[in-house]
């Protein structure tokens, strides 16, 4: 291999700009970069990228018509494996999955795949024909489906099924479709990104039922659909047993950024809008994606003293590692190796302490990683007017059992995918399980036994 160029780096905020505003941080590849970094990628055979990625995008082969310029061609090649790509480009962890496997990578950085799959998102888009599907001819035989949530896995499986000609509704319990997508920081993704991808489905001819609670697929067979999506999520936060924990303004991560994030005219559960927390103390507990996405919030939201605590050390960390950093550049101290063991209050009704304790790493547990251990007479105190809790999220009734190749559940004329099958995962892995169960859709329509699909 002769020389490599280094690899084009993205247009960002300033970290003193970005933490005052919520526009996007990261602001995309410059046009006049993007060719160059595209020539960076070696083409290879079997690409390790390709198989990293749980779309599996044929990444070599659309990065070959970036670099002759043909972002259409490109952006059509993508399409034919990804159904939202100008979401995954933005939301996916490129470094655990495509880049993490780029062969280029091994001695070199490996190309920047995210960026150039956003650009050619926004770039090829233009020309891109709407209907049609990448996936399958479109049908003779019109069916009516539905998918139950509407976050990625539903809104990647009404699309496959729209495009191939049959009827499709997603029912949204909540007043805007969109699911978990619709409470992302915007200084991770703009809203208007989520709202042009529903817009395009609404024009595929998807229809959207919002403030509709469904609570079995039953109800909705016996109404006439003759298949049914189940994509509600993971959307039950992880709450440990500690004292006190039950005291008011601690949140869940998901009730502080709906808080922030959704409508303000529509904030479900009765919540309460938050606008501003200028002289607060906050303390989030958790080391994942959310728990950076809540510090994050909280600075921008004029607070200067945000903490985030973590039971392990960095390298433990389950967060992406671009969004540990850019956490690290926007102010929040970050304290490892530390964990809650009791709430307390000066007003017998909300937080005003979390009493901590130092933990040191011992054996590793069943996911591998070292378990942490408390270290005796190491309590602490940490002053917190707002905690949140970002210890993950569980599946409501627990995960449902599906064909991993079809979405097919044991229940005939029902398929489900996401977070709902998997546990918490990542947007990418959803939108696929989506395309999968709208595959296997597509060959219940066409008259394949259910049986089959269990096979």
């Amino acid at each position: 291999m002769g020389r490599v160029n280094p690899r084009t780096q993205p247009r960002i905020q300033p970290t003193e700009v970005r933490r005052a505003n919520f526009e996007e941080v990261i602001q995309g590849i410059r046009p006049e970069d993007v060719i160059d970094e595209a020539y960076r990628c070696l083409q290879c055979e079997g690409a390790r990228c390709q198989e990293a990625c749980p779309l599996h995008n044929q990444i070599p082969k659309w990065m070959r018509k970036v670099t002759e310029g043909r972002f259409e061609e490109a952006y059509r090649i993508l399409r034919e494996t990804s159904p939202m790509p100008e979401l995954c480009s933005r939301l996916c962890p490129q470094e655990r999955l495509c880049e993490g496997a780029c062969a280029l990578g091994i001695k070199h950085e490996p190309v920047a795949i995210g960026l150039l799959e956003r650009f050619v998102s926004e770039r090829g888009e233009t020309g891109f024909k709407s209907n049609g599907s990448p996936h399958a001819p479109r049908v003779t035989v019109k069916k009516r489906a539905a998918a139950i949530g509407s976050g990625p896995a539903s809104l990647a499986f009404a699309q496959i099924l729209a495009r191939q000609g049959h009827s499709v509704t997603v029912f949204e319990r909540w007043p805007h479709a969109g699911g978990v997508l619709r409470w992302i920081p915007r200084f991770k993704m703009p809203e208007a990104v989520l709202d042009k991808h529903i817009e395009t489905l609404v024009k595929l001819g998807v229809s959207f039922k919002t403030g509709v609670e469904v609570r079995t697929s039953g109800e909705l067979l016996s109404k006439g659909f003759d298949a049914v999506f189940v994509g509600i999520g993971a959307s039950r936060p992880s709450s440990p047993k500690i004292p006190g924990i039950a005291l008011g303004n601690i949140l869940s991560s998901t009730e502080f950024l709906v808080r922030v994030y959704y409508d303000p005219k529509a904030v479900p559960n009765g919540w309460k809008p938050i606008t501003g927390l200028a002289g607060r103390r906050i303390v989030v507990l958790g080391g994942g994606d959310s728990a950076m996405d809540c510090v994050r919030t909280a600075i921008r939201l004029g607070s200067t003293d945000v903490s985030l605590l973590y039971r392990r050390d960095e390298a433990n960390m389950p967060g992406s590692k671009k969004e540990v950093k850019a956490t690290k550049e926007e102010g929040v101290r970050m304290e490892y190796l530390a964990a809650p063991v009791a709430f307390h209050t000066d007003d017998a009704a909300n937080v005003s302490r979390v009493e901590c304790v130092r933990m040191e790493l011992g054996p590793p547990d069943a996911s591998g990683r070292r378990s942490p251990v408390a270290i005796e007479g190491s309590t602490f105190i940490k002053e917190a007017d707002l905690v949140v809790l970002a210890f993950g999220y569980e599946v409501e009734g627990g995960v449902v059992k599906t064909h991993s190749a079809t979405g097919a559940t044991a229940a005939p004329g029902v398929f489900a995918g996401g977070d709902c099958v998997t546990g918490p995962n990542l947007v990418c892995t959803a939108a696929r399980q989506g395309v999968l169960a709208a595959q296997g859709a597509s060959r219940y329509f066409a008259g394949e036994a259910w049986e089959t699909l269990l096979k």
